[in-house]
Parts: structure tokens; sequence; C-alpha cells
């Protein structure tokens, strides 16, 4: 049995066929190669292929069994993934090149969407981004891409983060329970947390997607040294992949989608839908899982700006030759 970190949260979901209880699992789904993939935070829209290809048997098809964790952060993901604890990490997809610019056991497995869908959600009586200015806003830790949106967002707006008060918050479900709680009046929100603060009376004050960046948003790492060893498996996860995100946009399958993320994020049928809508809008889920040579170019740019590589990074470098693939 696989030992995490004191970080981890102990939410787990494992899937073997869908929602079936394991006394009706066949017996060929029960020897099912499991694979562990962890998440920062809690189920949130950016999983929406994971859970379409549990709940819809893709991975059982398949032979494959899909243990979720989730974890604090984004960081915390990348950390679990180097050490060989996760198989698998869903992050912005900043993290994963931060990791192996420091030579981490990381890889980039697949881009899985290229636009941001974080939204800075906001009091009432909040109507400008200039009105931001010196108050406490619950966003991403230093390293977190919330907070590289954030930044592009008032930038463009003639401000920087020295201009507003910053609360740390490792995870959208974090930021969320920090605004509502009522100890920030904004936060870098994702669906469907997003369309849940609006609800509760918050208000959409800007969206990432309007305010877009060269790197691509959200990737899915790999430990090398397991993927060196489940080279059919990983490639397996990735057809699976590919395979649920069609189904996802497929418009006859809308009802189905809807009812499985309220299912995994617990939350309500009407702000799960306006996230299903959200995402078709700036079309969210990358088709193709390839890893774009100049999306990757624009992090690596971005990071050794920042200071976080320190040397030369090739593209060629953040992948695992064989399983990941590669596109200009």
């Amino acid at each position: 049995m696989r030992f995490f970190q004191r970080f981890a949260a102990v939410l787990r979901v494992t899937a073997m066929s869908g929602a079936a209880a394991f006394a009706a699992v066949p017996i060929a789904a029960r020897s099912a190669e499991t694979i562990s993939l962890g998440a920062p935070g809690a189920p949130t829209g950016t999983l929406w292929p994971l859970y379409i290809g549990i709940e819809q048997g893709f991975f059982a098809a398949e032979g494959l069994a899909i243990d979720v964790v989730f974890a604090r952060s984004s960081a915390n993901v990348i950390q679990q993934v180097a050490a060989g604890s996760l198989d698998l990490g869903e992050t912005g997809a900043l993290d994963p090149v931060r990791a192996i610019g420091q030579n981490a056991d990381v890889a980039i497995f697949c881009i899985q969407a290229t636009p941001s869908p974080y939204g800075l959600m906001v009091k009432q009586e909040i109507k400008s981004v200039h009105d931001l200015k010196g108050k406490l806003v619950a966003v991403g830790l230093a390293v977190d891409i919330a907070r590289t949106y954030l930044d592009a967002i008032l930038a463009a707006n003639g401000m920087a983060d020295a201009d507003i008060d910053s609360l740390p918050s490792t995870s959208t479900a974090a930021r969320l329970a920090a605004m509502e709680s009522g100890a920030a009046v904004a936060g870098m929100l994702t669906a469907p947390a997003l369309f849940k603060a609006q609800s509760d009376g918050f208000v959409l004050l800007a969206t990432s997607s309007d305010y877009p960046t060269k790197f691509p948003f959200e990737a899915i790492s790999i430990n090398r040294t397991w993927a060196a060893g489940h080279a059919e498996a990983a490639k397996k996860f990735l057809a699976v992949q590919a395979k649920a995100i069609a189904w996802l946009y497929d418009e006859k399958n809308r009802d189905a989608a809807i009812q499985i993320m309220a299912k995994a994020s617990q939350d309500t049928i009407d702000n799960v839908a306006k996230s299903l809508d959200f995402f078709r809008r700036i079309d969210f889920f990358d088709r193709d899982t390839a890893v774009s040579k100049a999306g990757m170019r624009a992090a690596i740019a971005l990071l050794q700006e920042h200071g976080d590589i320190k040397d030369q990074l090739a593209v060629e470098r953040l992948i695992v030759p064989g399983i990941s693939q590669l596109r200009e």
C-alpha cells in the first residue's frame, strides 16, 4: 500500500467501473492496473474528463483503475509526483516546468487545457480592478499559476501585485472559503466554484481568458521512473483522456456530463451547467493532448524571467519520448 506525505488530503476516489460497488465489478476489472493521480484542493471542473472516464467506464475498458488523491496545492502535487508517491498529477502548466528545471523526476504527460478558466470574483461594492487597491484578495501562493493570471489582469489595468494585499491560498476551494468568511473581498476562482460564488452574491469582475498568455494553463505531469515501467498504461490513459474530452464536447452528452460533475463536486446542477457552458465558450479542454513547443517556450521564458529556472531548458527535456507528444 502506498503512503503519502502528510500534506496529502485523506479524500480519495478509487475508480473501477463507474459508480458500481466492488462486489459488482467483474473479475477482470478487479485486477485492473491502478494509476494514482493527484490534484490540488478538491474536485473541480478541470477534472471533468477524468470523472467522465471513470463514470463512463472508459478507464475500466482499458484495464485501468484511477486512484484520485487531493493535496493542499499544485506545488504539493508536483512534489509527490517527483517523489514517486503519485504516478500522475494535474496542476498548472508552470509547475512541472519549474520542477524539470530543477532536475526533478517529472515530465509533462499532456496538456489538458490552454486557456485559463479563472474568474476574478469580487464583492458587489468592487466596481473595477482599481477598486482592489489596498484590499485583501485571495490568490495563489507565490509560485501558483492563479497569481500569474491575476498579475496579468492587474498589469493590463495599470496596477501591480504590490497595489493589493494578497491572501495566499492553496486552492480554489480555499480561496472561496476565505471570501465567504469575509476575510477577502475578492479571489481567483475556477468553475464550478466561480458560479457558487456568483450564487452567493459575488460578482465576476474579470476572466483571465480575456487576458490571454502565451503559455498553456493546465498540464498533467508524470513520474519518469513510473513511466519507464508502465508505458502501455500511460498510453491507454492518454487515449481515455482524448475520448473523454470528445465525449464532453458532444452536445448529446450534456445532461449526463452535468450529472457526473455535480456528483463529483457536490455542487448544484445549475452551477455545474453554467460551468459547462463557460468551458465550452472558452474552448477550455484541449482535444489534442500533445505538448505545444511554442507554449512551453513561453512558459520557460516566463520562469526564467522570474528567476525560477537558472539554466537553459530545451523543450524536448519536458516530455517522456515515446509516450508524450510534441507539436509546434
